[in-house]
């Protein structure tokens, strides 16, 4: 069986403007992985279907420098996987509206490209 594997990469960006703000930050997480993973259920239900089966599915957490780096990736895989680029609202840590992350997956190792094999992990 295929290893699949969901990805949310986040802003540095948005990072730095949440001024830290680790549990703002992973509910964003958790935003992009759930809304990359409904996206590829309505659009790829056999990746999703994989990913649910797997024995071992992966979820990597890594680190772009702005939200023009999400919105390139985005569009980058749309065509390959679920995709969902997250908007924070603006009404409690940002003061306005601000992409702070990308969910993309699942998807097998072999349809990732450079692009996000060449991303650092989130430390």
């Amino acid at each position: 069986m295929t290893t699949m594997t969901m990805y949310c990469i986040v802003s540095r960006a948005a990072i730095d403007a949440a001024g830290g703000a680790r549990g703002k930050m992973m509910a964003q997480a958790g935003h992009a992985f759930l809304h990359a993973f409904l996206d590829a259920t309505a659009r790829f239900p056999g990746a999703a279907a994989a990913y649910v089966a797997s024995d071992a599915p992966r979820k990597i957490v890594l680190v772009a420098a702005t939200a023009a780096d999400l919105a390139a990736l985005a569009s980058a895989y749309s065509d390959r996987c679920g995709t969902f680029l997250v908007v924070d609202a603006g009404h409690t840590v940002f003061a306005a509206p601000t992409v702070t992350c990308l969910g993309i997956g699942p998807i097998e190792a072999e349809d990732v490209g450079g692009d996000l094999r060449g991303l650092p992990a989130l430390r």
